[in-house]
């Protein structure tokens, strides 16, 4: 029969013990309880530490688990931070997409105004045909205005305000009087035509 330390090395199934002890001598039976009481010992062992392993796999699954969630909400911010910027990024590029064109469109207008002037090379010249002088005036200022009111919101400063007679020369929707007599101060269709007939 097995002795304690061979029962204590590793677990026995019960048809290798006897089903009754009522022939045994007490010398064998009390060696069978000692067999049997080592093997419920190293049983319950077993099962303890399987118990507890068991546990720590579990607590191990539980952190596993709130890591990968607090992966998957990283992953989310990232995301969304990564969509806010692209659409930051299109809306800058569509503005300077416009001011490109505004720019351009400035540019255009004072290349045509300076053609229209580029021969003349004395004072006389430009006394005779002042609509056209004052049309290039009128495309330089636009451009320098543009210039000024770009560059005062990036510096912190307030709109520079027009002054009461430029706000009146500027202004498309002037008096009527006014764009009969300076039509080459407006921009408005109307006026750009009175003054190409002035010429």
């Amino acid at each position: 029969m097995a002795t304690p330390q061979q029962s204590s090395a590793r677990f026995r199934p019960a048809t290798d013990f006897p089903k009754t002890i009522a022939q045994l001598p007490p010398v064998e039976a009390e060696q069978l309880y000692t067999e049997m009481r080592d093997c419920l010992i190293f049983t319950n062992r077993s099962r303890a530490q399987l118990v507890r392993r068991n546990e720590e796999h579990k607590q191990k699954t539980l952190q596993l688990r709130a890591n990968v969630a607090q992966m998957q909400q990283l992953i989310n911010q990232l995301e969304l931070d990564k969509q806010q910027l692209a659409v930051k990024n299109q809306q800058v590029v569509a503005e300077l997409s416009q001011q490109v064109q505004i720019m351009s469109g400035h540019f255009d207008q004072l290349t045509a105004a300076y053609d229209a002037i580029a021969d003349i090379d004395n004072p006389v010249g430009f006394m005779a045909q002042p609509n056209r002088f004052f049309r290039f005036i009128q495309a330089l200022k636009a451009i320098i205005l543009f210039w000024r009111d770009e560059k005062e919101p990036l510096l912190g400063e307030p709109p520079s305000q027009a002054l009461p007679d430029q706000a009146n020369r500027t202004n498309p929707y002037g008096t009527d009087a006014d764009r009969r007599e300076n039509p080459q101060m407006y921009q408005d269709p109307a006026s750009i035509n009175r003054s190409l007939l002035d010429d």
